[in-house]
């Protein structure tokens, strides 16, 4: 009915009031009217009494009884009241409004009966003499004889007043009741308002310092004088608001940390509840699988990443609570290899209530493993390949009875074999010393122009077995830069090796040197049969040859170029190879001048 606490304690507190004010005015009005009316019949019978005297003093007299029908007229006149005089018969003797001759005979009336039985008689009843409700008290004469020789008195005097006099005094009293106890109702009414306010204000304000605490407010204002149980419930929620402010700060905190770490995670994470639907997704997660978490949480899992292998296992988590680790092979949004963890996160009772899902990305690791694995193949096979002939050749001069020609020729064969065995293994210390110090290479300046010069005497002698032309374009001016020397020695070498040794015969390599502003550039170019386009994004890699049996015969070991890769990423240079099927193939590497 009443929403608000202060108007139900109001409205029960008037209930309460009227109750008790109705109550009262009912018992007050019940007591008032009979004592009013015991109060009217004493002071009737005195009246009665007294008027009695006076009647006995006159009995003797010679003007009875209209001496007393005189009386009572002056004395009804005077008091108010109907005085009537009664014989023992019944007959009106005197009366102080009607004439008795009139008057019908008495002896029936209930006062009179009454009267005459218990020596006072009451009765109200409508009076058809005077035409109103009277209220009549009759008393018998005591020094009156007894004419009906039954032994009643001869003579009863009654007295009587209208109740309409009665009722209206009555209602005069009931009036002034009713306003004291309305005066009252209302005073209690404002001591009741005024306590139920001074009760609920102080709730008021524990019920708004609550939904300001709820609302993220945990030290609102509540001041509550006092020291009852509403000061105590009022310090009890603020101490509350102030450790659930505490609390929720650490809390807070904690899951700040906790969004940090996940969201900075190179691995990707995704957490499933317990209907294997996705409850978070971190931004690694999102990137790795080209997923937006505003779209995906609440998604099951396997509509979000369509693996069966992964919801498989996922479902397998579920059933028996046990860790799995599986790996896979994922081709959108590009190609790559996740090793995935699937951990089972358990609730109440031990309950699953999700999985928490890593995934780590070990594409480079299976190359490199998948490198290594090739890596030994090809030294073993480019190993391989000088031993057996000098092997061969060794056991032919053992066993076999040479002339010194052949021997001779056999003995140059495995010279041959043996420095290209030797240049192997050159090659694969000095690669594998630059991929270890490349990280803190040492440099100085370096003057490109020299550089290039002695590269060229380096390979003078490939130069003229393969009738090749080595051409210069040189500015004049010293260009110079911050490197390693011998680093960038040897890769110029090995890029003019290659150019010369995988050119045309006869054919023509230029070696340009420049300076573009702030950048000095090298690029070594030849005219021989290029490389085609589908060799190129692998032209780096160790022990790889476009054409392997020329290749081999040319004298080349298959890692210059891998060698010359490592030494530019130890340098920071921008480097690039060009290459066109039938026109030539060129090389470019840029570094920053350190002036003129």
């Amino acid at each position: 009915m009443f929403k608000s606490i202060r108007r139900r304690m109001i409205f029960y507190n008037l209930t309460v009031i009227a109750v008790i004010v109705a109550v009262m005015g009912f018992v007050f009005s019940w007591f008032l009217h009979n004592f009013y009316m015991q109060t009217l019949r004493e002071n009737l019978y005195i009246q009665a009494r007294l008027t009695a005297a006076l009647v006995e003093e006159m009995i003797e007299e010679e003007a009875f009884p209209t001496a007393i029908d005189s009386l009572y007229e002056d004395l009804g006149t005077e008091l108010g009241i109907r005085m009537t005089l009664i014989d023992g018969e019944g007959v009106v003797l005197a009366d102080s409004d009607e004439s008795p001759t009139i008057m019908e005979n008495h002896i029936d009336r209930p006062e009179i009966i009454e009267a005459l039985q218990q020596e006072v008689g009451i009765a109200s009843r409508y009076s058809a003499t005077l035409e109103k409700d009277m209220y009549y008290l009759a008393v018998p004469l005591e020094g009156g004889d007894d004419k009906s020789g039954e032994g009643n008195p001869s003579l009863i005097i009654r007295l009587a007043l209208p109740l309409s006099a009665i009722n209206q005094a009555m209602g005069n009293l009931r009036l002034f009741i009713l306003v004291a106890l309305f005066t009252a109702f209302l005073f209690a009414s404002g001591v009741a308002l005024i306590l139920s306010r001074r009760i609920t204000e102080p709730i008021g304000r524990i019920s708004n310092a609550s939904r300001a605490i709820s609302g993220g407010n945990f030290d609102p204002p509540l001041e509550i004088e006092g020291q009852d149980e509403l000061a105590e419930l009022a310090s009890n929620i603020k101490e509350m608001g102030r450790s659930l402010a505490g609390q929720i700060e650490k809390v807070t905190a904690e899951k700040n940390k906790l969004e940090t770490v996940v969201n900075s995670m190179s691995n990707g994470i995704i957490l499933t509840d317990r209907e294997m639907k996705i409850e978070l997704i971190n931004p690694a997660a999102e990137m790795l699988f080209d997923l937006k978490d505003s779209e995906m949480i609440g998604v099951p899992l396997r509509k979000g990443l369509r693996y069966f292998n992964l919801s498989q296992s996922l479902k397998a988590v579920h059933d028996d609570g046990r860790s799995r680790v599986i790996e896979l092979d994922i081709y959108y949004p590009r190609a790559a290899v996740i090793e995935t963890h699937l951990l089972p996160v358990s609730g109440p009772v031990s309950k699953i209530i999700g999985v928490l899902i890593l995934f780590h990305e070990v594409t480079q690791l299976r190359n490199i493993e998948k490198m290594r694995s090739d890596f030994v193949a090809n030294v073993s096979h480019e190993l391989r390949t000088p031993l057996t002939a000098v092997r061969g050749y060794t056991e032919t001069i053992i066993h076999e009875n040479l002339s010194r020609r052949e021997l001779t020729d056999f003995l140059q064969i495995i010279d041959r074999e043996t420095k290209r065995l030797a240049e192997l293994l050159d090659n694969l210390l000095d690669l594998a010393q630059i991929e270890n110090e490349k990280g803190f290479v040492s440099k100085k300046r370096v003057n490109l122009k020299a550089l290039i010069e002695e590269a060229a005497v380096n390979v003078e002698e490939l130069r003229k077995q393969k009738g090749a032309i080595l051409k210069t374009d040189f500015p004049d001016d010293e260009i110079a830069v911050e490197g390693n020397y011998e680093w960038l020695s040897q890769a110029l070498i090995n890029i003019l090796e290659n150019s010369i040794r995988h050119g045309r015969e006869r054919g023509r390599v230029i070696a340009k040197l420049g300076c573009d502003q702030k950048t000095a550039f090298v690029e070594i170019s030849d005219d021989g049969p290029g490389i085609p386009e589908i060799d190129l994004p692998y032209i780096f890699e160790r022990f790889y040859r476009v054409d392997k049996a020329r290749s081999r015969k040319s004298g080349g070991t298959g890692l210059g170029l891998s060698i010359v890769k490592h030494i530019m990423e130890a340098h920071g240079a921008d480097y690039q190879l060009q290459s066109t099927e039938g026109e030539g193939t060129v090389f470019r590497f840029s570094l920053p001048c350190c002036g003129r």
